[in-house]
């Protein structure tokens, strides 16, 4: 098969999307006769890496800006890989990049639809772009992957599709770079000196955006549980507009001192970072997977995570589960997560065998399939 995949909102790499594209990059260029991988030339740069074995089309820089980035993408990017040669076009963030009159099938994946959920999750903008363009741009692909069995329901839902008009195809986890951490662990020590951390820390891995990832709510259920006197809060992540808030809620909370605001986080720290917590905090309102969960899974790191979106079915019983719109529920979450040794020993023993069953060979071959089918349509 000849597969034709854009790198149009992924984030160059640097989000949870990113880590998808990534991660299954070299999975597809190896089972594929041909990956042809088409991009700006800062999006392949961003994914130099993982690109061995793949052919790189580049697009004009004009494109890389959002806006620029979803008119190329519903206007040419199938034309473009019809008439490089491809078979099949996969859009690996097709909640944000979508193509119109593709004259060869199109396999579109998405990972959530928040914004149909959470009020002002983004501005009105992206928010009539989403309903009014994407939405509809969905409904015509050859076929839909979500990554979660939540994000499958919101899809057939926005679209008026049974549910197995959607395929599910779960995302995965690199169970050897988020291993437990063994005693002295050096990626935990790099982590640590690399961020400036010293006290024992609970980690909020998300990007700084409100209302969907819950900053405010988090830090008031945080300022008043146990581990505000025994834990720092490590908030990182990347600033969607959201960091003047948080940061007047910090100083309004008096927590100018325990916590951390670390930025974008390397992606070569975040398997040190997760390891050495102690506990992992996943409080979005609608995660549509939610990857930092199964990689503290993997860790055997305990996880506060709230019931909603897809949290509930990637974690299951394995953690402490909270509502997300109550700030004391966050709170008594945050402390089973932190003090609660029999909780703490389910995470350690039996979390890194239960995201185990969820690698990425096993998530690209099931995509790849997808994509066999939608070629077959044709």
């Amino acid at each position: 098969m000849r597969l034709a995949l854009t790198l149009g909102g992924t984030d160059h790499g640097r989000s949870g999307i990113g880590t998808y594209v990534r991660a299954l990059l070299p999975h597809l260029a190896h089972a594929c006769e041909r990956l042809l991988v088409f991009g700006t030339q800062r999006e392949l740069d961003a994914y130099r890496g993982e690109l061995a074995g793949a052919e790189r089309h580049s697009i004009l820089p004009t494109f890389g800006g959002p806006g620029p980035s979803a008119v190329w993408h519903a206007a040419w990017a199938g034309r473009a890989a019809a008439r490089a040669g491809a078979d099949v076009l996969l859009l690996p963030a097709a909640n944000r990049r979508v193509t119109v009159g593709s004259p060869i099938p199109t396999v579109a994946v998405v990972h959530d639809l928040a914004q149909l959920h959470v009020r002002a999750k983004y501005d009105p903008l992206r928010v009539l772009y989403v309903r009014r363009f994407v939405v509809g741009a969905l409904a015509a692909a050859t076929a839909l992957v979500a990554v979660s069995g939540a994000t499958r329901s919101d899809l057939a839902d926005a679209l008026g599709l049974p549910l197995d008009a959607v395929r599910v195809v779960l995302n995965g986890v690199d169970a050897a770079r988020f291993a437990p951490a063994l005693p002295g662990d050096a990626r935990v020590r790099a982590a640590r000196a690399r961020l400036g951390l010293s006290l024992p820390y609970l980690l909020y891995l998300a990007r700084l955006e409100h209302p969907g990832k819950n900053h405010l709510r988090l830090l008031r259920a945080y300022a008043s549980s146990r581990a505000r006197g025994s834990h720092a809060l490590v908030l990182a992540g990347a600033d969607w507009g959201a960091g003047p808030r948080i940061r007047e809620e910090i100083a309004a909370l008096g927590l100018g001192d325990r916590v951390r605001l670390t930025g974008y986080v390397d992606d070569d720290l975040v398997p040190g970072l997760v390891a050495g917590a102690d506990g992992v905090a996943m409080v979005g309102l609608r995660e549509g997977f939610g990857l930092p969960a199964l990689e503290a899974l993997a860790a055997g790191r305990p996880v506060i995570a709230a019931r909603a979106g897809a949290l509930p079915e990637v974690v299951g019983d394995l953690s402490a589960a909270c509502d997300p719109l109550d700030e004391g529920s966050i709170a008594a979450a945050i402390d089973r997560a932190l003090f609660d040794e029999a909780l703490r020993a389910r995470a350690r023993d039996e979390g890194p065998a239960s995201a185990r069953r969820r690698d990425w060979a096993t998530a690209a071959a099931q995509l790849l399939d997808a994509c066999r089918k939608a070629g077959s349509l044709a």
